[in-house]
């Protein structure tokens, strides 16, 4: 009885603590001395936690075209700033992103905001820089 409790006990907390290990922080990904502004054609939107995440189809000076993937708040949270799941951002719709790029230099961004090219609103997207450090800042020393 006692084995079947600690094996449950295990269980649970590896349910609790594997997606706690598997979240970053945002200097892990992005850097915050890095902005960057986008503009391009949404081809996908995936409102999944604990992150929303976002493709688009953006065109260089050449007329290359490449595709980006941005990460967001999560839809909860997009919900409570305005956005609407069935109608805020869907494929085909035009925007300009400001954000954050990753540290490996891929098309991949941190987005903050999204300004609609359909009626002119800007919706926060994701939260503001981090320290973008990637972790190499001294620790804090409690007083």
């Amino acid at each position: 009885m006692k084995r079947w409790s600690i094996i449950r006990f295990a269980v649970a907390w590896m349910a609790v603590a594997v997606p706690a290990f598997a979240h970053h922080s945002f200097g892990a990904e992005y850097d915050g001395n890095k902005p960057i502004t986008l503009t391009g054609v949404i081809t996908s939107v995936q409102w999944t936690n604990p992150h929303f995440y976002f493709f688009m189809d953006v065109k260089d000076k050449n007329g290359e075209v490449a595709n980006w993937k941005f990460e967001g708040y999560p839809p909860v949270v997009l919900n409570r700033v305005g956005w609407k799941r069935t109608e805020t951002m869907l494929p085909g719709d035009t925007v300009t992103v400001f954000g954050w790029r990753a540290r490996d230099g891929t098309n991949w961004a941190h987005s903050r905001t999204v300004t609609f090219a359909k009626n002119g609103k800007k919706l926060e997207s994701g939260p503001p820089a981090g320290t973008g450090d990637g972790g190499n800042a001294p620790p804090a020393v409690a007083r």
